[in-house]
């Protein structure tokens, strides 16, 4: 546990010395470090991040083809929840359907060690700069927390298949607003930081676009 306790402290603390380093040897603010770390970082984890959302479009696409044939199975094995089970499992292995690719589980786990020991750094650092109209990173901040919102709910409705009616909109504003009002007890600095995941975010919501608009210009008849 020590150990551990340890790694996660040198984890943490690269964070920390980057944001130092950005900010000392490049001349630049630390608002202005976080976002450069963070787009830096999401830029390199672009393609498994790509990969990830191809598959899990290719997913959605292919079960909702498959509905009727599990109704079929789930009314032939209604008595029989583990055959059905297997004989889900074999249906969706053979029309391509997987919940754990490596890029999937590497996508989520690059995320997650990045994003929280972002998080735990930031939540550590002791700052004093001003940027544009946020008078101190360490204090939160309303309009931040506003425009964090905005920047996610984009992300969200320009992911494909995204849907525009007005219960799935619904849907979509329930994380938003929880994390505005998780922000508004966090610093400014991590509002910043989400602000750039997002943003990125917005990005691969269109490349991910593209890439499947590529994809069915392809699947079509010359």
């Amino acid at each position: 546990m020590e150990i551990e306790m340890d790694l996660w402290a040198l984890w943490t603390n690269v964070f920390t010395a980057s944001i130092s380093m950005l900010t000392s040897h490049l001349g630049i603010s630390e608002a202005l470090s976080i976002m450069l770390m963070t787009l830096c970082v999401r830029a390199a984890l672009m393609p498994l991040s790509l990969a990830s959302a191809y598959q899990m479009h290719k997913n959605k696409l292919a079960m909702a083809k498959l509905k009727p044939i599990q109704a079929r199975l789930s009314e032939q094995h209604k008595s029989n929840p583990g055959e059905l089970i297997k004989q889900t499992m074999a249906l969706y292995r053979e029309h391509g359907i997987s919940f754990f690719t490596k890029a999937m589980l590497g996508n989520m786990a690059s995320r997650s060690v990045f994003g929280m020991g972002f998080f735990h750094a930031l939540s550590g650092i002791s700052f004093t700069s001003k940027f544009l109209w946020l008078a101190s990173l360490a204090r939160p901040d309303f309009v931040l927390n506003i425009l964090v919102g905005v920047l996610m709910f984009f992300g969200l409705i320009l992911m494909p298949g995204a849907a525009s009616d007005a219960s799935s909109m619904l849907v979509m504003m329930i994380p938003v607003i929880v994390s505005i009002i998780a922000l508004s007890t966090l610093p400014a600095a991590i509002g910043v930081y989400w602000a750039s995941s997002n943003m990125a975010t917005i990005v691969q919501a269109l490349l991910l676009k593209g890439m499947i608009r590529r994809a069915e210009q392809r699947a079509l008849p010359v």
